[in-house]
């Protein structure tokens, strides 16, 4: 029984996901093709602009139609905190660990847009949802070529993009609920473009839908996001930033392994 309830909440998910995300899709492509072809004339600005807005599209639709209808179908609840108060009309650098599918439901619902994603580049084969990466500005990266997933990221940062930047930091999906050493891509990236470190720690979705098996969804569950404070970037002035990626990790990994100690607690 309970297998079935779950199959069946996810073929609603899917159908809900087909009826919101095909008329974005159409929307966002439009314009996308729209901005590569003035691109090819000069106006690579425009092609940006093209970018910024579909995000925005992307996001506002991903945060009040999408992401809270799955959550109700799954019957998975959210909590947010921010111990301090976060200055979400400046860029931060998002660092979140990862546990499950739910965590991007989780922060799409919670971080107000324009965001994007630093995502796996063979979910853009994903109906619907890998469909929409492209086009709305998602920085999409070959995790099987790690010089090429930092060119993805550089040249990401180039597109003068407003909003957050986010990072799952472990790379994959935890399999034990514990986390897993922290890639340093994101914090490459928050030296390099002088922005703000926002340590995100997500404690719950692991409970309620782990890695393996998919269909072990536990309704009922609530995930908590907190938002810890900022960290800021420091001045580092050697080719590879090295000293200051370090240090910046490890203080991001000690406050998210903080914050889930205390809510696990």
């Amino acid at each position: 029984m309970t297998l079935m309830a779950n199959v069946m909440r996810v073929l609603l998910a899917g159908v809900w996901t087909g009826i919101v995300g095909t008329p974005l899709i159409v929307c966002m492509y439009t314009r996308f093709i729209w901005g590569h072809v003035v691109a090819l004339f000069g106006r690579r600005d425009l092609l940006d602009h093209v970018l910024e807005r579909n995000a925005w599209l992307a996001g506002w639709v991903a945060q009040r139609l999408w992401s809270p209808v799955l959550l109700g179908i799954t019957g998975i609840t959210l909590r947010v905190r921010e111990p301090a108060p976060i200055d979400w009309s400046r860029a931060h650098v998002i660092c979140a660990n990862h546990a499950s599918v739910f965590d991007i439901l989780a922060l799409v619902r919670a971080v107000p847009p324009p965001f994007r994603f630093v995502a796996k580049r063979e979910l853009v084969k994903w109906p619907i949802i890998g469909w929409a990466l492209p086009p709305a500005g998602q920085i999409l990266v070959d995790r099987n070529n790690r010089s090429g997933a930092l060119r993805s990221i550089a040249e990401a940062a180039v597109r003068h993009i407003r909003g957050q930047v986010i990072f799952f930091v472990e790379g994959t999906r935890t399999r034990t609920g514990e986390l897993l050493p922290f890639k340093k891509g994101a914090f490459h990236f928050a030296i390099e473009n002088h922005l703000p470190v926002l340590p995100t720690a997500i404690a719950g979705s692991y409970a309620a839908l782990a890695k393996a098996p998919w269909w072990q969804l536990h309704p009922g569950r609530q995930i908590e996001i907190c938002f810890l404070p900022p960290l800021a970037a420091a001045q580092d002035h050697t080719p590879d930033h090295a000293g200051a990626v370090e240090e910046l990790l490890s203080a991001t990994r000690e406050r998210i392994a903080e914050s889930l100690a205390a809510a696990a607690g």
